[in-house]
């Protein structure tokens, strides 16, 4: 049903490409002007019931039986959280949001000007950290807590067991909810794929001064295809640990890089500011909702636009850091989950982006220009007005890939998983026939040209996931209070008869 939905999709973008990226064009330009105020409030909410959950009493209770320890080391941990999709946006956005914002900036500040650094690089990392992760955390525990407390299987309509029970996964809200899952994942992960390709196109003709043409793209992506279907088909805790363990290291290298070659001194000054910025404008960033249009679009095209794709992409994100995260507490599964990378976030913005911020202000090179150009070419453009930077690039290159790769290796597997009936380790045929699907798509879309019409496709479909979510946060909580209560009962003291 999830291939057959997602290939009428593709099809129908295929032979009709213009009228059907019109016409989902206009479907989320409608959802994003009219609903803006629906998904801010709905974010904050989701946030503000992980942090609740975090700090209350439930916070001790483990993923899994009391005896049970974590799977993986808590650096194998933290680092295959930035393998489901994110890792590359990091390196990318860490570039592009703190310029383009500091061009055009929103709120707190002119435009240009020293004040709207901070909040530009401010601004990035509220897309990027704890407000995404929030709902990463939520949709995650939904799932793990029934999966390795309940011993249910780990798809995500068992995230509403609390509600419905064991008839969810039978039901047909528990099979919509489970196909749109699979779908918004499939078609966001493809998109992501090809995007990647035309994106890390600019790094090849960075480095060797031509880009691929198409076929050479298509080569690329079958060859990328054939390394992440062989990773997920390894596994978790052999092919996915160990390329994003990997992957960390080799990304804190280039960016300590950028922080000692550049102007060190003023980084560290500006990643200070940055934080106390976004610490002190962080509840009005939150709620801003531009409720006078002062700035036109800004809002939809950025930070609604985030809040939608980041709910759309909740259950793969939320399934797949669930999958790994067997043994932790509830305290711990959130704190890693939503403050290690929002941490990560302020330093990593910071340097990288107030250094190109720096070279911008400087005239070294115009990195806004070449951002407008072509989305991946920041980081190759900065890069470039460093000594060694030529080699930099190639080590951000292979990075990049392998950032690709496991993004797309995890979205395999989690897939296979809600293929297999919530199975956590899924079957290799089925890990193989979902990733060779997901890789085709990409392929496809690719040479038609219908990438971004997928994207608007995915986010449009995950859309009811913001009314799921509210829903998953209620059964998540409905479950926690029973689940306590089943192990503290109250002891009632004996009373005594009295005497005649």
């Amino acid at each position: 049903m999830t291939a057959a939905v997602t290939l009428l999709a593709v099809i129908y973008g295929i032979v009709d490409p213009v009228n059907f990226d019109g016409l989902l064009s206009a479907i989320q330009s409608w959802i994003t002007s009219r609903f803006s105020w629906f998904f801010i409030i709905s974010v904050a909410i989701y946030l503000g019931v992980v942090i609740y959950i975090a700090f209350s009493k439930y916070g001790n209770m483990k993923l899994g039986k009391e005896t049970d320890k974590p799977e993986f080391s808590y650096f194998a941990w933290i680092a295959m959280l930035f393998s489901c999709g994110v890792g590359v946006g990091y390196a990318f956005w860490a570039v592009g949001e703190p310029i383009m914002h500091y061009m055009n900036t929103p709120y707190l500040a002119e435009s240009a000007t020293p004040a709207a650094r901070p909040i530009a690089i401010q601004i990035g990392v509220m897309h990027w950290g704890i407000h995404a992760w929030g709902i990463f955390a939520l949709v995650g525990l939904a799932i793990a807590f029934p999966a390795y407390r309940l011993g249910k299987p780990m798809n995500v309509s068992i995230s509403l067991y609390g509600l419905f029970g064991d008839k969810i996964s039978q039901n047909a809200l528990g099979k919509v909810i489970e196909i749109l899952a699979a779908f918004a994942t499939i078609a966001g992960v493809s998109t992501a794929l090809g995007l990647g390709i035309i994106s890390t196109n600019a790094g090849i003709e960075h480095l060797y001064g031509k880009p691929l043409g198409t076929f050479g793209q298509l080569t690329f992506l079958a060859i990328l295809i054939a390394l992440y279907v062989l990773s997920a088909v390894s596994g978790i805790k052999k092919g996915i640990k160990n390329l994003s363990t990997i992957n960390v290291g080799i990304a804190f290298c280039w960016g300590a890089f950028i922080l000692f070659s550049g102007p060190t001194r003023e980084l560290l000054e500006l990643m200070v500011q940055t934080i106390g910025s976004y610490i002190n404008n962080f509840v009005f960033a939150t709620f801003w909702t531009d409720a006078n249009n002062v700035k036109g679009q800004w809002l939809d095209w950025w930070t609604v636009f985030y809040w939608i794709w980041w709910i759309s992409w909740g259950p793969f994100c939320g399934g797949f850091v669930a999958r790994i995260s067997k043994g932790r507490t509830i305290r711990e599964f959130i704190l890693g989950v939503c403050v290690v990378p929002t941490l990560v976030a302020l330093v990593w913005f910071s340097i990288v982006g107030g250094a190109a911020q720096s070279v911008q202000i400087a005239h070294i090179a115009d990195i806004a220009a070449a951002l407008k150009a072509d989305m991946g070419s920041g980081i190759y453009v900065l890069l470039s007005t460093f000594p060694w930077g030529d080699f930099v690039g190639a080590i951000v290159f292979l990075n990049l890939v392998i950032f690709l790769i496991t993004s797309a290796d995890s979205a395999s597997f989690f897939v296979a998983m809600q293929m297999s009936g919530g199975k956590t380790e899924p079957s290799t045929p089925m890990k193989l026939i979902w990733g060779i699907f997901i890789g085709s798509l990409a392929f496809v879309l690719l040479a038609s040209g219908g990438l971004k019409a997928l994207q608007k496709v995915s986010i449009i479909a995950g859309t009811p996931f913001a009314i799921v979510t509210f829903m998953m946060a209620a059964s998540l909580i409905k479950m926690l209070k029973r689940s306590y209560k089943a192990e503290h009962p109250v002891i009632q003291p004996n009373k005594k008869k009295p005497s005649k």
